[in-house]
Formats: C-alpha cells, structure tokens, sequence
C-alpha cells in the first residue's frame, strides 16, 4: 500500500532522518515511535503526500488518510462535522435530483439515477449508524454544537472525522490523545476489524500493544523496524543492544591486543646492531642477519597494522550512549506521618450541579493511588478539592508537617517562574549551584540556570518536568495527568521515579500502561462517587 525508499527530510540545516526505507502491506498494523521531535508526524506527513521528500522516492496503492493535529470546523452539528465532503456533494446533488423527479421527464429520472447511485456508493445510507457508532465510541454525541467544543472534543472529532471516511491506509498521530480507557478499548476494537491499513503514532504502550504487529523507531535521523508490537519489539531492541556492547567489547579487546603486538614487533624491528661486539671475521654475517632480522619485524608489524585497519573496517559500531540523565547525591526526604490523608463527606457543586457528593477516603504512607474514570468524571475537581484549590463541603485533613508538589495538565505549577533555576529551586530550595547546573547539563540547555522558560522545545520541558520530579524533597506527588505530552522514553523515566518515590502519589491518568506498573490501589472518579477497585 505504501513503500518508502532511501527517503530524506531536511528543514533547514538539519537532517531530520535520511536512508528511510520501509513497506506497509494491506492489513499492516504499524506502530511508529520516537521521542518528541524525532520526526513522527514529518514522517506521516511525507508518506500521506502533504511533504515531498528530499532525497528517495515515495509510492502509494489507493487512499491514504492522515490524522492532522489541526483542522477547520464550520458551524453546525458534530455529525456535520464529521460527515465526508464527498458523501455531503453526494447528498446535496440526491436532494436536488429528487426534488426534480415532480417532472417525471426522462431526463430527471436519469439524472436522479445518477445521483442515487452517487449517494449509494458514498455510504449515505448507513452513514448515519456507522457515525453513531464512531461517535458514541468517543464519548461524543451526534447533536451537540460543532464551534462549543472543548479541546479534548475537538480532537476526537477529528479523529471520528478520519475515521469515517473512507481509505486503504489510515495515518494517525497520537490517537488515544484526550480518550479515557474505554474510548481507548473501542479504538483498539475499532482498528482491529477494520479491513484498512494503520500507521500509529503514539506513546499509548498499552494501546500499541494490542494493535501493533510491527514497531518502527525513528530514534537520531533513522528507523529501524522490529517485529511485534511495542513491548516484545523494545525486548527484541534491548537484546539487539546487549549484543552490540559485547561485540563492541570483543573488538576493543583485539584491537587493543594487536596494537600492542605491532609496537612489539615494532620495536624489534628497530634494534640497530652494535658490530662492535662481532669478530672482524663475522661482521658481514651479523650486518646480514640484523639487517634480514629488521625485515622480518617490520613486516610483521606492517602485517599487524593491516590486520587492524580490517577489523576496524567489520567492527561493531560503538553503542550509543545517552548521557542526558544526571542523578545527583541528595539527601533523602523525610518520611512524613503514616496517616497521609482524610476525607469525610467530601463534596463539590458547580453551576447548581453535584460533581462529588459523599466521598470518604483514606491515604497512608507509601500507597501510590491512581484516579482513573471517563472524559469529564470529575479526577481533576476531586484533586482540586483535595488541594484546597476549588470551594467544597466536608473534611479534607492531611497529616501534619506534609511537603506536597504539585503538577497540573498543562504545567500550571511553572506559572510565574522565569528560568529553568528558578523551576528547579522551586521544587527543592536545597539546590546548590553547582547542582543547578548539573542539571541544566543534562536538559542540554546551552545558557545554564539562566535559561529562560520561555526558550525551552517541548522536549526540553518535558526533561524540566522530569528533572523537578527527581530532585523534589517532597513527601506527597499530586499528579493530573503526567503523561500529556511525554514521548515513551519520558514516560518509562517517570514511571521509574515513581517506583522509587518513598512517598505517597496521587495520579490522576488514562495510561493504562503505567497505573498497571505503579499503582497499588486505583480509585474511580464517575458519576460523583469514588470507588476502589
């Protein structure tokens, strides 16, 4: 369906990825991965024909779609919204030739064909089920206002848009963006009975686990492909690497060994003969057997340098190494109460309606708890409550002496904060200088502390984020939805933090990924109430 060979992207000076070569087959369920700003979406881009490449050729079978991060919405309903531009010419040209069957000449009754025809093959007949059920798989309904969307609905309007129409090879960036767990589920059934194509870009582990039959990583300019979906293909990744090292250890081991061998033979070779020590009788002799003895090593030596320069032209590439991680000495954080937190009757209102009503919980030293439920549920008030953030009724006690660091969906904490210093003082005052620096090293900023946080890429902040989580002597993690905007290389950092966060953590997420791996008890936040599951 799709086939990429030896393509390039460049923008600018900078190679984006070179020697690209890669085929999607029909049914092909292809997991792309990356860090943020590795090249996924110009990647998708080039394949659904938006970029040209700049270097190798680019063919497709049949119709492609493309997932876009951006599109234009016109006023009216979500069904009209998310109605095909062919299928609404094809309806508009039906109701016309319709309204001209009050003739009943031959002409109109053709023409009327034509269009019933048009319509027909355009899918207008069943369009309106299949659009229920996108739509309702999404957690969106089909008559709600197109222009008073939020910017979660928008983005699965969009993604309800791409999917209901119609194509051999979908391309989808970051699909599971703004879904909770059950529009995720019905995502995932939804591909797997398509009979169309995929390309999936996105960090969602869980989600290209059970889809995904291949893994492409587009990691420094080139992609590589694995078999399997996400995990097994980064296990496969990991054995690959642990081979790479021990074969690169094997040749630093011979080289090393034939080096020294060419300086030993080397120096043989160079000991002149001191005639002095010979009879008169014997000097030819000796001048011969020194000279031929000077050959002999120097060949060998000149041997041993071949021998190098071909094990070199074999070797093992050195393994990359990312030294973007710093880990400083810090002292630990203090423990804190084992009675972390106490709610009692806890409730929130907005606009006359019950958010929460009811909620008793109970929080001890070292439980990592994650809030889950759907879109809208109430996670985000239930911690804004719990912060003394939003107006509420009932008992909220934390136990005394509790330091809490807080992170917002959208980075509300960095508010205020002027330089990457002032971002990592904020999480823990204790910093030293030179430990400022450490670690505005590792976020590979080239002004230090000093750098501004308006300057930072989103990878930058994203390592900012990670960064503050590490160095916080905090007590207690409130986290909204941490994962927003984290690649999957940030996320598997994270979730390393948090299992080694003595402390307590409260996550609200819709990573099924990681609640599965670091949470020890799950609330669900729906329909006012709280459960433990």
């Amino acid at each position: 369906m799709l086939r990429m060979t030896e393509v390039a992207r460049v923008y600018g000076d900078e190679m984006v990825f070179e020697g690209v070569n890669l085929e999607i087959s029909a049914d092909e369920r292809l997991a792309l991965i990356g860090e943020n700003g590795s090249g996924k979406s110009t990647l998708l881009r080039v394949l659904a024909g938006l970029d040209m490449p700049d270097a190798g050729v680019v063919t497709r079978a049949g119709r492609v779609a493309l997932l876009a991060q951006h599109t234009e919405i016109g006023a009216g309903t979500l069904l009209d919204a998310v109605t095909p531009p062919e299928l609404q010419r094809a309806r508009r040209a039906f109701e016309v030739a319709s309204a001209g069957l009050e003739y009943a000449d031959d002409a109109a009754v053709h023409t009327f064909a034509e269009a019933e025809e048009a319509y027909r093959l355009a899918g207008g007949y069943d369009f309106g089920a299949r659009a229920a059920g996108v739509l309702g798989g999404l957690g969106l309904e089909a008559d709600l206002d197109s222009t008073q969307l939020s910017g979660g609905q928008t983005r699965r309007m969009m993604l309800a848009r791409l999917l209901l129409s119609p194509a051999d090879v979908y391309l989808l960036d970051e699909p599971t963006n703004h879904l909770d767990a059950d529009g995720a589920a019905w995502l995932e059934g939804w591909i797997r009975d398509s009979a169309a194509a995929f390309v999936l870009a996105s960090h969602d582990r869980a989600f290209l686990d059970a889809v995904a039959g291949r893994t492409a990583e587009l990691e420094r300019g080139t992609l590589t492909v694995y078999p399997g979906a996400y995990t097994v293909a980064m296990e496969l990744k990991a054995t690959l690497r642990e081979a790479q090292e021990r074969d690169y250890a094997a040749f630093k081991r011979k080289r090393a060994a034939l080096e020294e061998e060419q300086r030993r033979q080397a120096s043989k070779g160079g000991v002149e003969e001191n005639r002095r020590r010979a009879k008169d009788n014997d000097k030819f002799r000796s001048t011969h057997k020194a000279e031929r003895g000077q050959q002999i090593f120097s060949a060998r030596a000149k041997a041993m340098q071949k021998q190098i320069e071909r094990l070199d032209a074999e070797a093992t590439a050195k393994p990359f190494q990312d030294r973007r991680a710093v880990r400083l000495d810090l002292p630990a954080a203090p423990h804190g109460p084992c009675e972390v937190l106490s709610v009692r009757e806890l409730g929130v209102c907005r606009g006359g309606q019950a958010i929460l009503r009811g909620v008793d919980l109970e929080v001890r030293r070292g439980d990592r708890i994650a809030l889950t439920g759907p879109n809208g549920g109430g996670k985000s008030t239930l911690l804004g409550a719990l912060l003394g953030t939003l107006p509420h009724r009932g008992e909220v006690r934390w136990g005394p002496g509790l330091t809490l660091y807080t992170a917002g969906q959208h980075g509300e904490e960095l508010s205020g904060l002027e330089t990457v210093g002032d971002a990592l003082l904020d999480a823990n005052a204790e910093l030293t200088p030179h430990q400022l620096y450490e670690v505005a090293a590792g976020l590979g900023l080239p002004g230090g502390p000093s750098f501004p946080l308006a300057g930072l890429s989103g990878g930058q902040r994203t390592r900012l984020s990670l960064a503050r989580l590490s160095v916080t002597r905090a007590q207690v993690l409130v986290l909204d939805e941490p994962t927003n905007h984290l690649d999957i290389r940030a996320i598997e950092a994270l979730e390393a933090l948090l299992l080694d966060f003595p402390g307590t953590v409260l996550l609200a997420s819709h990573d099924r990924a990681l609640i599965g791996r670091v949470a020890t008890r799950v609330w669900t936040v729906d329909g006012g109430e709280v459960r433990e599951d």
